[in-house]
């Protein structure tokens, strides 16, 4: 088997933290690598120390907007996909997030929504598809 996939997940409370990084682990079947920091600055740090193939980011952190999580992760990690993944979006900020670098938006409570957009990203970037065409094209 070759070496399991790199998920950081960034998220604040703990309870959705950990439901997500279960999510990942059943639905991946040994095939991902989860790690779990509660804020911004942690996630950036753990960025720093190396590569992840796909950021599950929590849009209400206490310690950044959305948005500057969305451009702070992408600046650290321009390679890298982000999928956030709000208690609820509208269709505005899910078109934002799109045009600020994100693959793709997905609420955290639909389950099945979330994987199959995981398994997306990943099946994507295992064929070098360009994942954050949006982050280059508006310079963020």
């Amino acid at each position: 088997m070759s070496s399991p996939w790199e998920v950081l997940v960034i998220e604040d409370d703990q309870l959705d933290r950990e439901l997500v990084a279960e999510l990942l682990t059943v639905r991946g079947r040994g095939g991902l690598h989860v790690t779990q920091v509660p804020d911004l600055q942690a996630g950036l740090v753990a960025l720093s120390a190396r590569r992840f193939d796909l950021v599950m980011l929590d849009t209400k952190l206490p310690d950044a907007s959305a948005l500057h999580a969305l451009r702070a992760v992408g600046e650290k990690a321009p390679l890298t996909p982000i999928l956030p993944h709000p208690a609820y979006i509208s269709a505005q900020t899910r078109q934002t997030a799109r045009q600020r670098g994100a693959f793709d938006v997905v609420v955290r409570g639909d389950l099945n929504p979330m994987w199959a957009a995981v398994n997306k990203l990943l099946t994507l970037s295992t064929f070098g598809s360009d994942l954050r065409p949006a982050a280059h094209a508006v310079g963020q």
